[in-house]
């Protein structure tokens, strides 16, 4: 490699060198050097999966991505759900992207990331389909990408139960332990279990407003909150004045700010517990007003308020498939300003510098206040097909990338994503945790990552995660790791993943899943979740010394499945009926008496009384 990128260039790329994804040498790379360095990288990645040296194996297979998007970037602008073919076409191009994709997906199924491992096999499937020549098809499946390796992987949930089980941390550049605990309060009161709700933590008082229980028409349009440190109950707040989906509310100087797309942004003024709200308007960069952009009401999109200013990017007003427009209100001078995207009144063009239209997608900001940072969500060319609009599509799209925008210098960065990722995926639950400087992932929907049933011939469209990862900001080239815990929430999108700023610590609440894809017993198509659960991690302030975790792992969770606390066996199984309050489940009367004594010792559980 040294021969084609010189002396100063350190392969593969260091993202914290200002590496991100558009490289000059690789963009004026010929396509004999793209191929030349492609294939030296898969050798690379190739050779070092097999010494075991999963961290740098993982860095030289992206590489092969990253040379593949250079290429991409070197000609006319595509929207990123288009197949990039070299022209004049080369099957030995192709076939080296494909080389990587299978090398990333078997080094990640190495690490029981299910999720990711699918995705890769899935868009090297996706990218067979595509030749227009049905002999290079059938060239590239026998040599590389046989369809039944594709069919085993699909069969997989994220995470799988039965390999989640068993995995060990093994790899701690790559994997960290955590914890996933349910949490309980001191009354019977109860928040309706809801969707596409706004949520937040102020005052170590998590507070849900709006939202949707799936199975119903109705939308809500009522607050709750719940104190985090006494537990002791929901407590209903006044309503806002309509019912609302899939928007977002930030807080502010104790106020919780919620924008529907409107020039008139309401608040929820968290001290009095009161309603208000105020005018807004758009400004050019010259003081001048400006038309209002958003032709309709605006969901579906990410908000963050940075040193008195609200942020808004993407979402979903007129144009179905989602929006790339990214605009911020000075919240004392009350203005808006434009900063970057396509308004929907406008044709949209592809560019290769700045983010594509998406809608669910994840985005946090830096613990500095410096960067703001989007990443993954849908394009949702499904719902474009619905109404007949530009785009549309039978396929849903997700996107795997990950952006950066600089405040200071107003500019957008396409950043590697790097180390043990996350499936691409949206409706995602995502946040930023200050006390230990870590981006969390957890959850989510991939609308074009299949899944298939082989009991009964049953093929899911799409994929719903339970699985955690996070970003840790404190290494020098940070890398995201998957998050090893003894249980873990049901599959679900669009629950709430948030941080106390007080304590430091992780909360998820509510969210949603389709019943056929999670069997439930019930009969509606989605079935949402009203439960809050709490996440530790273990790293220096992730609160990790408060967990058992060897009896964790005994008395699992996995979703809608149980771990026997005495054998170990996973399945659907009856919790204990003691005193407990059903902390351990058995699988069998046997297995029960065998395991009672050391449970009630170790629990100091006694039967119930009837």
């Amino acid at each position: 490699m040294a021969h084609l990128v010189g002396p100063r260039l350190k392969v593969p790329i260091d993202p914290a060198l200002d590496g991100g994804v558009k490289c000059a040498v690789y963009m004026n790379f010929t396509m004999d050097e793209c191929l030349t360095a492609m294939s030296c990288c898969n050798g690379v990645a190739r050779n070092l999966f097999q010494a075991n040296d999963m961290v740098e194996a993982l860095d030289w297979a992206v590489e092969v991505d990253v040379l593949h998007k250079n290429a991409r970037f070197a000609v006319k602008p595509l929207f990123d759900w288009d197949i990039y073919h070299p022209s004049p076409p080369s099957l030995e191009f192709q076939g080296q992207r494909l080389l990587g994709l299978v090398t990333a997906s078997d080094i990640l199924l190495g690490l029981s990331n299910t999720g990711s491992a699918a995705y890769c096999r899935n868009i090297g499937n996706d990218l067979v389909r595509s030749l227009p020549s049905r002999m290079d098809e059938l060239s590239l499946r026998r040599e590389i990408i046989p369809i039944g390796a594709v069919h085993t992987i699909m069969q997989f949930r994220h995470p799988d139960k039965l390999i989640y089980r068993s995995m060990e941390l093994k790899h701690p550049e790559l994997q960290v332990r955590g914890s996933w605990q349910r949490l309980k309060w001191a009354d019977s009161s109860r928040v309706t279990s809801r969707m596409a709700h706004a949520c937040f933590i102020y005052k170590s008082r998590l507070y849900v407003c709006g939202g949707q229980r799936s199975g119903t028409f109705e939308v809500y349009s009522d607050v709750w909150c719940l104190d985090l440190v006494k537990m002791n109950g929901w407590r209903q707040l006044p309503s806002y004045k309509r019912p609302f989906l899939n928007c977002q509310m930030v807080v502010h100087e104790g106020k919780a700010y919620l924008f529907r797309g409107f020039s008139i942004v309401d608040y929820l003024d968290l001290e009095r517990e009161r309603w208000g709200s105020f005018q807004t308007r758009f400004e050019n960069s010259r003081g001048k007003r400006e038309q209002w952009p958003y032709p309709e009401s605006l969901t579906d999109y990410v908000a963050h308020v940075v040193d008195g200013k609200l942020y808004v990017f993407g979402g979903k007003s007129q144009r179905p498939v989602g929006s790339n427009f990214f605009a911020v209100l000075d919240i004392a001078k009350r203005t808006w300003q434009h900063l970057s995207g396509t308004p929907d009144g406008a044709p949209l063009q592809p560019q290769f510098g700045e983010p594509g239209v998406r809608k669910d997608l994840a985005s946090w900001v830096d613990g500095k206040g410096e960067k703001i940072y989007i990443m993954y969500g849908m394009a949702d060319r499904q719902e474009a097909a619905i109404f007949e609009s530009e785009f549309a599509s039978s396929d849903g799209f997700v996107y795997d990338d990950c952006w950066s925008w600089d405040i200071d210098q107003g500019k957008w960065q396409q950043e590697r994503v790097t180390g043990n990722f996350p499936c691409p995926r949206a409706e995602m639950s995502v946040c930023y945790n200050p006390a230990t400087k870590q981006t969390i992932m957890f959850g989510g929907y991939n609308p074009a990552l299949p899944y298939y049933v082989e009991s009964s011939q049953t093929c899911f469209g799409f994929n719903y995660f339970s699985d955690t990862f996070v970003l840790d900001h404190t290494e020098p080239t940070p890398r995201w790791k998957q998050v090893i815990t003894g249980s873990f929430p049901t599959y679900r999108a669009q629950g709430q993943l948030l941080t106390d700023p007080a304590t430091g610590r992780v909360y998820l609440f509510g969210g949603y899943t389709n019943t056929d894809w999670v069997p439930t017993g019930k009969h509606d198509l989605t079935r949402s979740y009203g439960d809050v659960w709490q996440l530790r991690v273990d790293v220096p302030g992730g609160l990790f010394e408060e967990i058992d975790w060897e009896d964790e792992r005994r008395a699992a969770q996995l979703g809608p499945w149980q771990a026997c606390y005495q054998c170990g066996s996973v399945g659907v199984w009856k919790k204990c009926g003691g005193t407990c309050d059903g902390r351990v489940f058995f699988c069998t009367p046997k297995c029960q008496k065998e395991g009672w004594p050391e449970h009630k010792q170790k629990h100091a559980c006694v039967k119930a009384r009837k």
